[in-house]
């Protein structure tokens, strides 16, 4: 009999928790795609996203939307030149440093994202349907200490 070399079950769980993490997150994102076809007029996920991160925090400059909505700097600036020639958004300078401008939504945008936020939330609540509600809490819950232990990693790093 030859012994199984000793293998730390920690690691070992990490990494297949990292890949179920991934592999729910591209499962999720590709089926809110499937189901969020745009009306005529309205809005790709790409665009609700954009909309919805405004929503949440107006007035954000193109490199923040881009760390936000974890896309490049090149993708959120055709984003924005999309929207903006839609009427969705609008960019000022930013009165502290003229080298940067920040990206407000308009009237038109707002009224948009407004629409669209309980259709996405019921697609989203449709996706979680297999976890209880006491599962959906707990499953955030533990989440949310993840990140928290991300951002205090990064932090000591500094």
């Amino acid at each position: 009999m030859t012994a199984k070399p000793k293998v730390d079950d920690s690691k070992d769980i990490s990494v297949s928790l990292w890949v179920r993490l991934l592999e729910s997150h591209n499962l999720m994102l590709a089926e809110l795609r499937r189901r969020f076809v745009p009306d005529k007029g309205a809005a790709s996920l790409p665009r609700f996203d954009l909309l919805a991160n405004l929503i949440r925090q107006d007035g954000q400059t193109l490199a923040s939307l881009s760390r936000r909505m974890l896309v490049t700097a090149g993708n959120v600036t055709g984003l924005v030149d999309r929207a903006e020639r839609d009427a969705l958004v609008e960019r000022r300078a930013d009165p502290q440093d003229r080298r940067l401008s920040r990206v407000f939504l308009t009237k038109k945008g707002r009224a948009l994202i407004v629409s669209l936020l309980p259709r996405h939330a019921a697609l989203v609540a449709d996706l979680l349907e297999g976890l209880d509600a006491k599962e959906r809490r707990e499953l955030r819950r533990l989440l949310g200490k993840l990140r928290g232990s991300f951002t205090e990693q990064a932090e000591a790093a500094e």
